[in-house]
């Protein structure tokens, strides 16, 4: 608790993002690297909710987390994603991670020049009794696994170039700012019944599924 309470608080989020804020923390991230449940606002004038950023030297970790149980497939390209349980008698969907965090990052570049020019990098991480079992896409600047995996991803990006930052101080702020938005209750009201309306929550039951051969594969985490 006293880990959590460094960068969060025990009501913020979910408890999949709070233990792996505790993991980064155990790992030796610092806490002032780490921001939890952000709203960042958009030209819109809604907010992208992000679960978790991670400051590096190297650029930002834009993390989204899944809790999820079954088997999970889906591609890059695919709107939405298939989780399949009980033996595959039932089939789910739910929108794609991957893009629902590049809606993340997009709203992270919208803050300010030094944002726009800044790597971001697109992690979804899933946590859970899942298993991906096809899991495909190319975009370089992606990492899709397991909670369980921050470490590798974390190791990786410490060994891309370093990000050419003009103002640690705005983008340290700025984060600082969108997590402050999340104890406003009004943008999480407003923020919750858009989700909603999109149907970007929770998984959707779905119909006419046939079984196919499928493989695992995923792909490591590239250069941005």
């Amino acid at each position: 608790m006293k880990l959590l309470c460094s960068v969060s608080s025990p009501n913020r989020g979910t408890v999949a993002e709070r233990r792996l804020v505790i993991k980064m923390l155990k790992m030796g991230v610092h806490p002032k690297a780490i921001f939890h449940d952000l709203y960042v606002p958009k030209k819109n004038g809604e907010f992208s909710q992000i679960d978790i950023v991670v400051a590096t030297p190297q650029g930002l970790l834009a993390i989204e987390v899944k809790d999820y149980s079954g088997w999970l497939f889906g591609n890059e390209k695919q709107r939405y994603w298939t989780q399949i349980l009980n033996y595959g008698k039932e089939k789910y969907r739910f929108y794609n991670p991957i893009m629902q965090n590049a809606g993340h990052l997009k709203a992270l570049r919208e803050q300010s020049e030094q944002f726009a020019h800044l790597p971001i990098y697109n992690v979804v991480l899933f946590a859970g009794n899942c298993t991906l079992k096809e899991i495909d896409y190319s975009s370089e600047n992606t990492f899709v696994g397991y909670t369980s995996d921050i470490s590798y991803v974390l190791k990786e990006a410490s060994k891309f170039r370093l990000a050419q930052y003009t103002d640690k101080r705005e983008v340290a702020q700025l984060l600082r700012r969108a997590v402050e938005n999340g104890d406003n209750p009004r943008i999480v009201a407003t923020h919750i019944a858009s989700v909603q309306k999109k149907n970007i929550g929770q998984p959707q039951p779905t119909i006419n599924w046939q079984f196919g051969i499928f493989r695992f594969n995923w792909r490591q985490f590239t250069k941005f």
